[in-house]
């Protein structure tokens, strides 16, 4: 549940495990500013329900908070010279020092970006000079993200996913490599229906967000349609932005609560790769997830709010013998089964990611 306590609790922990002196004084602070409620009051009222702007809020000062600790020194000073290889080492060295993950890596990324020059070939180029133009760049990026632990892909504005580049921004989720494994299960039920005639190819994407799993179907498939839906228009324009990048003509976003604007009920698929992260879990996220939208990470009911609302409408809108797709969450597999199940899905099966972790259950419409 996402009640004050709860959160309260949570944001302690994870202030402490950061090693911030006096944790719970802050935290306490910050929920007594965004609650408008005297510090005294917050326990009287520990059972109230945040409201996810609330929650993003709280996320937000959290952030800036841990921002005021990290040690911080000016990256590229003149002592080091100005030659692509000094600044590398020296953006490395930074990243470290503010505990960035794969700092040596999302260096490369940046240097790459900013440079044009393939990340593999960079060290052809380390005796090259960079300009004050360039410089001002990598120097804005390298701090962003180890000062803030910014996501690289929304500083790129990119991200690949199957071996494509989507355009991502701070409106959507950032594409995970796990949710592959979705869209290869899709794929390869998609095949191996299609000289059967069972299935013609019609796809609902529930959830759609940037349109990574829709137009990597479509784009995949030959002679399929897909139908992109999510509530937020943000999101909206992130996947038609993509649509036209990739040139998918195959597909099309409408906004929609789930099903609400849905009025095609004989799809041959459904798929979503829905919030599913407790509530619970809002104050132990990582630092980079503070900057991604919650409504699109964290769901009610110990995070299986979506998947009870989806599948109990889902039969509705499948034809005979369509497939429903889940990607899913830690230790998720049998509970979203148990659902399913319950909804009336047959042929249930969970496929496990290359971690062997749970990662997609997927049932099928048999009356």
């Amino acid at each position: 549940m996402n009640n004050l306590l709860t959160i309260l609790n949570k944001s302690i922990e994870y202030l402490e495990r950061k090693q911030i002196k006096h944790a719970r004084l802050k935290v306490e602070s910050i929920f007594s500013e965004i609650l408008k409620m005297p510090r005294i009051m917050l326990y009287a009222n520990f059972e109230s329900v945040l409201l996810n702007e609330e929650i993003d809020e709280i996320k937000k000062k959290l952030s800036e908070l841990l921002k005021k600790n990290k040690n911080f020194f000016y990256v590229f000073d003149s002592q080091n010279g100005d030659n692509l290889k000094n600044l590398l080492d020296k953006s490395i060295s930074f990243l470290e020092k503010n505990n960035v993950n794969e700092a040596k890596l999302k260096a490369e990324i940046i240097f790459s970006s900013v440079l044009g020059i393939e990340r593999m070939m960079l060290f052809t180029r380390y005796g090259d000079k960079v300009s004050e133009e360039n410089k001002n760049k990598l120097r804005n990026f390298i701090v962003k993200i180890g000062k803030e632990n910014f996501p690289i892909q929304y500083l790129l504005n990119e991200q690949e996913f199957y071996g494509r580049k989507f355009y991502v921004d701070k409106g959507v989720l950032i594409p995970r490599q796990d949710t592959e494994v979705l869209v290869q299960k899709a794929i390869e039920i998609l095949k191996k229906n299609e000289n059967k005639n069972k299935i013609s190819k019609k796809i609902l994407d529930i959830g759609c967000g940037s349109g990574i799993i829709g137009i990597t179907i479509a784009l995949e498939i030959e002679n399929c349609y897909v139908l992109g839906v999510d509530v937020s228009e943000k999101a909206l324009m992130t996947s038609k932005k993509n649509k036209k990048i990739l040139e998918s003509k195959n597909i099309k976003f409408i906004r929609s609560d789930l099903f609400e604007n849905v009025e095609f009920k004989s799809f041959d698929m459904i798929v979503s790769n829905p919030p599913y992260i407790s509530l619970s879990e809002v104050g132990i996220m990582s630092d980079d997830t503070l900057h991604e939208p919650s409504e699109a990470l964290f769901a009610e009911n110990d995070g299986l709010y979506f998947y009870l609302e989806i599948s109990s409408k889902a039969k509705d809108y499948l034809a005979e013998n369509g497939f429903l797709l889940f990607e899913i969450g830690f230790k998720q597999g049998h509970k979203v089964k148990e659902i399913m199940e319950k909804f009336g899905f047959k042929n249930i099966e969970i496929v496990k990611d290359l971690n062997g972790n749970e990662r997609v259950v997927i049932g099928q419409k048999i009356s």
